[in-house]
This record gives C-alpha cells, structure tokens and sequence, in this order.
C-alpha cells in the first residue's frame, strides 16, 4: 500500500507511522483479550482467546515489520546474493571481478547485483499463516463444542453450527498442516538464484541455491554474437576438400550480395558446485574448499537471411529524400534476386529471426543433391553480374566449417 504514496522520505515516515499505530492497535487489543477473564469452560475459553489472539498477534506482528520495512526503506530489490556467486563472470563462469573485463569471454563490467533475483524461503509469511490458521482451527472447535455445552438441543441450530464448524477446521487444518511446512523449510535458510543479464549480442540467465547466505550451486548458459572474423589456422584433423571451398563461396557470395548475414556466435555452459538431481530438492549445505567448476565453450557460424528492403517513391510526387520502405515480398517478385532469397527460405527459413548454422544448411543441401546444384548455381550468377567476394570472407567461411566439425552431432 504504502508503494502507491512513494513520494520520497515523508512519505516512508508517514506509511511506517500507520503501520506502527495499526500493529500497536491489534497488538492492544491481543494482550487485553489474553487478560480478560471470560466465563465459561476452561476449555472453550481457551479456544475462543486462542482465536482472537492468534489473529490479533499475526495482524499486529505482520503490521509491525511493514512499518520496520517502510522506516528502513527496504525494497523489494535482490538482496543475499552470495559473493561466491557475485566472483564470478555471469557469461562464462570465469572467477572474474565485477569491475574488470573478463579475460574469457570480454564481458564488460557491470554490477552483477542487478541481474540476479533472489527467492527466499522466508518464514515470516510461513508464521502469519501458521498464525491465522492456527485460529481459524481454534474457532471451529469452539463452535463445535460451544453450543451443545450451553445447552442448546435444537437440531437444526447444532447442524449449522456443526456445518460450519466442519468448514473452519477443514480450512483451518489443512492451511496449518502446509503453513507449518512451509515454516520449517524456511527455518532452513535455503534460498533460491536466477540471473539475466545481456541483450541482442550478449545474453546470459543462469540458477542456482544458496543455504544460509553460502552458494551451494550454479548454472549458466550464455550466447555471444560478435561480427565475422577470421577463424584460427587449421591445426590438423581437418582436410579441405574442394566441396568445401564449394561450399564456403557459395555462403560468402550470398553474404557478399547481401541476402544472408553471417554471424561468429560462441555459446557458454558452466556449472558450479553440483546441481540437485531433483528440480524441488532443497539445498544441502556444502563442505569447506572451493565448490567444483566445469565449462563448455563453442563457437560456430550461424546463418540468417538478411531482411531485404527497398525505398518506393510514390508515383507522381516529387523525390524529398523521405521515401517510404517497403518488404521485398510486395515489391522484388520481378527481381532476380528475390528468386535466389525464396529459394533459400527453404533452407534457412523465411524469418529473419530463423538461423542455422553452417554445418546444418550444408547438411540440410547435401541431402538434395539438386537443390545443391541449384544453389551452387545460383551464387555463381551472382558472381557473374558483379558481386565480388573477397578471399578473407571465403577463409572465414572455411574456418566456419572446421570449427563445425569440432562440435558434437546435432
């Protein structure tokens, strides 16, 4: 409440005031109810002050840590994240500090704070709820018992209030039983991470757990897209063989022509300390030394077709400069070029968002051996009306290809 009346210091003092006077209002009235002597039963007037009591003390304890929130400015910001997590780089896992380009994979500095997100299992919500449905427990058992203990015989009234005392305890009990649960796991201080951080050239999201403010476990995963650029020198294990160089002259006169993009993408996976064998297993608290540390790196040439455009001046009005830009699809059928872009739709797809890399399309053709021919075809009628490739980008191609084969099947 107090976050739509965040105007600045006043009002945190004003909402923190509220809180307090509302926590020592409830408050009051728990401690004047716990002293008040009641007439009865022992046992229904401990029932009917264990209600009240319990929903007064969880209103007025609840009210109470609002207003030491607002008066501290506490914010819902991550907060906890262990510093082993915080050491280390979020694209790469690389024990690096925050305020130096890793040396890995280059990711710039950043306060690694903001990315994370922290889901603690806090017992305060554990105990209000233990709290409210402790007395909803409590206030159907007086209803229960009070009525035919004063004497009432009539049926109906002793349905009702059966009825109704079913329903609270039903409520009651089973809100206890997970609220108590919930509580102990909070009592052990296990925690909850996950991590984004990046954007269209780097992005990188992770999870992890911590246990009583120490790292037991962390993932990551992160995908690096940097321009084209030469390949290291081929160190054996790998031959070139003339469909190779086929191959490598058919993508860069594409790229050189500009109907498909060539991006270097590197992709990281790392793991720090070891990963529950079950999803919703709790964190288990980890032995002294440094917590056990594996990576995998990849790097390939990934393919995407490059969104062609054409500016379009209306007819019959003169050329300011500020012509409208149109898709190709409307505006290049008649093109030959758009023939050679809708051919390769089929194999890169027809989204810009779509890609693959070089070692998928060269499996993808060399599984149509006719449509290999045609595209050998077509980038040769390319180079004949004028597109010039340049050797460095046919060896970057080929270095594609040999960093490809390093990589698994997919």
């Amino acid at each position: 409440m107090q976050d739509d009346f965040d105007f600045g210091t006043r009002s945190r003092y004003l909402a923190a005031i509220l809180w307090f006077a509302l926590a020592l209002f409830c408050l009051a009235l728990a401690f004047g109810m716990l002293s008040a002597p009641i007439q009865g039963h022992p046992v229904l007037a401990v029932l009917i002050k264990g209600s009240i009591v319990l929903l007064l003390g969880a209103i007025g304890m609840g009210t109470l840590v609002s207003g030491m929130n607002a008066l501290s400015g506490a914010s819902g910001k991550a907060r906890g994240v262990p510093d082993e997590a915080l050491a280390h780089c979020l694209t790469c896992g690389e024990r690096t500090p925050n305020d130096v380009v890793c040396p890995v994979c280059g990711e710039p500095p950043c306060d690694r704070t903001r990315s994370f997100h922290v889901d603690k299992q806090g017992w305060g919500g554990a105990a209000f709820g233990v709290a409210l449905f402790g007395a909803l427990f409590c206030l159907g058992l007086f209803i229960l018992i009070g009525p035919y203990y004063d004497g009432e015989r009539r049926v109906w009234v002793l349905l009702a209030c059966g009825g109704l005392a079913l329903l609270l305890l039903a409520v009651g009990g089973a809100g206890l039983v997970g609220s108590l649960g919930t509580l102990r796991k909070g009592l052990g201080g296990g925690s909850t991470l996950s991590y984004s951080v990046g954007g269209k050239e780097r992005h990188a999201g992770g999870s992890g757990a911590a246990l009583w403010g120490k790292l037991v476990w962390l993932s990551g995963q992160a995908r690096v897209v940097a321009p084209l650029s030469p390949y290291p020198a081929n160190e054996g294990g790998y031959r070139v063989s003339a469909g190779d160089i086929e191959f490598a002259e058919m993508i860069a006169t594409l790229n050189a022509a500009g109907i498909v993009n060539l991006e270097d993408v590197t992709t990281y996976q790392f793991r720090l300390g070891e990963e529950p064998a079950k999803e919703d297993a709790p964190p288990r608290a980890r032995g002294d030394g440094p917590l056990p540390f594996t990576r995998t790196k990849s790097r390939c040439l990934r393919i995407r077709l490059a969104p062609l455009l054409r500016t379009v001046r209306p007819t019959g009005e003169p050329d300011d400069g500020l012509s409208d830009v149109y898709c190709v699809e409307e505006h290049l059928a008649s093109e030959p070029r758009n023939s050679v872009y809708r051919f390769f739709a089929q194999y890169v797809g027809d989204d810009v968002i779509n890609e693959v890399d070089v070692r998928q399309l060269r499996h993808r053709l060399d599984e149509t051996p006719v449509h290999r021919a045609q595209a050998i075809t077509h980038a040769r009628a390319l180079r004949e009306g004028g597109i010039v490739v340049a050797q460095e980008l046919v060896d970057a191609v080929l270095g594609g290809l040999r960093e490809a084969s390093k990589q698994p099947s997919v």
